[in-house]
């Protein structure tokens, strides 16, 4: 299992909407856990913090800035029936 450690930086986070909310994020320099990212000097990790042992997201700076970018515009809001429109 892969956490944060020394060099892992928390995410400023927003206020969540309900307690069932359980993503969190991280920022570090360890690439080992995703090779294919190997040359970035840092990544953003997501991960359910209720199954820390589960899969991680790992975003490089640019995919971590269009994704939050993405959340902004609504992107990622569902409709009524909790579906993406």
């Amino acid at each position: 299992m892969h956490t944060p450690g020394d060099d892992a930086v928390p995410v400023e986070a927003g206020t969540a909407d309900s307690e069932e909310s359980r993503v969190e994020v991280y920022v570090t320099t360890d690439t080992s856990a995703a090779p294919h990212k190997a040359d970035e000097p840092r990544l953003y990790v997501m991960y359910d913090a209720a199954d820390p042992d589960g899969d991680k997201l790992y975003f490089t700076e640019a995919e971590w800035e269009a994704f939050v970018l993405g959340v902004r515009d609504g992107e990622f809001d569902l409709d009524e029936s909790g579906n993406l429109p």
